[in-house]
């Protein structure tokens, strides 16, 4: 008896080693079916990717710096809308340098290596120049302008702000927070003092003047004092008493601004300007009440359609207005 039960249970075990077997070699099929499949997928993907690459007419590249990339990648998808329709192959390029001079050149050279037809680059306010583009083969590569305007560069085109609109709209927005009646200091700490400003700040001032129960305070540094602009800025609100409302005019201005109310403990209002990471984040934070910027979906559409435009007719538009988005926190 114990021999016959020795038996059967040998013979059991050769069986669950057989059925085990079977089931592994079942296992690795299966799963290298699922790897040879998702392979087959990339490989189809990335097929399509390349075709559409070099299958379109033209290469077009939105670039920038790091700093800059929130503001750019909606700048590229916008482009990517019109892509179909201008028969574009739309590529996106950041370079992450600390400074702006070899951002400029790490993008330009990169434009110039992948033979690009066109760039649409992010320059701010310390961009002095920027310099005529070529590619490998020594032919000139359009430049397209966002962010700060440059009137001495080589860029066919720019695509901003219209300064007019953004200074009214800016001071209504003021008169509606604080129901007509308040102090507002206006800051503005860039430097920067060309037509297109003058205009901003002619429409924003002439537009609060019109209400007899809101006070202005611009802000103003004094060169020769050894403070730093910024803790100039900070003195001059803090010994300015109670204000209602700061409007800032600038990346720079906005973020010094929350950095200000921040340090001082205030309950002072925020407007800012802004196409920034940092700006973004304090109105993300409730720290700015409202946001103004560039539409950046409507720039990369634009500004596809302003290369295209000097492709085929060889000229442009020097300055584009782009659609005003504004964040408000509710």
């Amino acid at each position: 008896m114990e021999k016959a039960l020795k038996f059967v249970n040998l013979e059991n075990r050769k069986i669950l080693k057989v059925v085990f077997c079977l089931l592994l070699v079942l296992f690795v099929v299966i799963l290298s079916f699922i790897v040879s499949w998702n392979l087959g997928r990339i490989k189809s993907v990335s097929s399509k990717e390349n075709s559409l690459a070099t299958d379109r007419e033209f290469l077009v590249l939105v670039a920038g710096k790091s700093d800059d990339a929130v503001f750019l990648q909606q700048v590229y998808e916008g482009a990517k809308v019109v892509s179909n329709f201008y028969n574009c192959a739309i590529q996106y390029f950041v370079a992450d340098h600390k400074s702006d001079a070899n951002s400029l050149k790490a993008i330009f050279d990169y434009a110039s290596f992948v033979n690009a037809d066109c760039v649409i680059t992010f320059v701010d306010n310390k961009t002095k120049k920027i310099d005529r583009l070529t590619n490998t083969f020594g032919k000139e590569i359009p430049i397209v302008t966002v962010g700060a305007y440059l009137q001495n560069g080589f860029q066919i085109s720019h695509i901003g702000i219209n300064f007019e609109e953004m200074g009214t709209k800016m001071a209504e927005e003021a008169i509606n927070v604080l129901n007509g009646e308040g102090i507002v200091y206006i800051l503005k700490v860039d430097g920067s003092d060309d037509f297109y400003n003058n205009a901003f700040l002619n429409n924003l001032h002439s537009t609060l003047e019109k209400e007899e129960n809101i006070v202005v305070i611009n802000s103003s540094t004094n060169e020769q004092s050894n403070w730093s602009i910024e803790d100039s800025i900070r003195q001059q609100i803090a010994s300015s008493g109670k204000i209602d409302l700061i409007l800032a005019l600038s990346e720079q201005s906005t973020v010094l601004a929350c950095q200000t109310v921040l340090d001082l403990n205030s309950k002072t209002q925020i407007i800012g300007l802004g196409d920034g990471r940092e700006s973004f984040s304090y109105y993300e934070k409730g720290i700015v009440s409202e946001l103004f910027s560039t539409d950046a979906n409507d720039i990369g559409k634009k500004a596809v359609s302003q290369f295209i435009e000097y492709k085929t007719n060889n000229e442009v538009a020097e300055y584009v207005h782009a659609n005003i988005k504004v964040l408000k926190n509710k």
